[in-house]
């Protein structure tokens, strides 16, 4: 009889203090991806970007076990720019009846589609362009640079880069094409006190439209710094 007394008192602390057993629910990984899908593109929205996207996760999340009780999933992005060229970092919260339960961090790949000039063909340094050295396409945006639209914008300059087929072009990209050689006579302007004085002189060194060189006045052989205005004139420079 007292076996059986002691059994019972056994088998009773066993059940008092066995661990206690919390049912778990699971939250899947693409139940994640989808929220976090949806609140990036509203973001998008409210920042007042409507071009065409392709918004995605990099790599797949995993499945995450959660205590019972009501789920609520916080998106969390950077609070300045958003990136398009090297990736996005996101912050998943998880709240578990309120209470903040487990981050989970991913990164999601943004593409932004616009309409910008392309190079048509090879273009080449110092080599003046037109408007046939361009097309007009559809284009993956960086987010860091501005693209050109209008040729025009262009037309005459030359490249300071190589520019391949098919590569979008920025303002960036150019600049005015020599106007001045070394050693040409040009026309110095000289402006004071509502005064224009003109004399000739030569150029010492090579200079685009609106670059500084040094001329030299044939007159006085005084070198002076001048402003280049075309091919032929320069104006000095105080």
């Amino acid at each position: 009889m007292k076996k059986i007394f002691y059994a019972l008192i056994f088998f009773a602390l066993l059940i008092n203090f066995s661990a206690p057993v919390y049912a778990k629910q699971i939250l899947s990984g693409g139940q994640i991806e989808s929220i976090a899908l949806s609140e990036v593109e509203r973001i998008l929205d409210e920042r007042g970007e409507f071009r065409r996207r392709e918004v995605m996760i990099t790599r797949g999340l995993s499945n995450i076990s959660l205590p019972e009780g009501i789920i609520d999933v916080k998106i969390m992005l950077p609070s300045t720019s958003i990136s398009y060229s090297t990736g996005t970092p996101v912050k998943a919260r998880i709240f578990v009846n309120g209470k903040a339960y487990r981050d989970v961090n991913f990164i999601v790949s943004i593409k932004i589609f616009d309409i910008a000039l392309v190079a048509a063909h090879d273009l080449h340094i110092e080599t003046p362009v037109t408007d046939s050295d361009f097309r007009v396409d559809e284009i993956v945006i960086d987010g860091r640079t501005d693209y050109l639209k209008d040729a025009a914008e262009v037309r005459g300059l030359v490249p300071h880069r190589f520019i391949r087929a098919g590569s979008p072009v920025s303002i960036n990209y150019f600049q005015q094409p020599v106007a001045v050689e070394s050693g040409r006579m040009v026309r110095i302007i000289f402006r004071q006190g509502g005064l224009n004085v003109s004399a000739k002189g030569v150029a010492m060194g090579r200079g685009r439209i609106g670059q500084v060189i040094k001329v030299r006045n044939e007159a006085s052989q005084k070198v002076l710094s001048a402003r280049v205005i075309d091919s032929q004139t320069v104006e000095v420079v105080t």
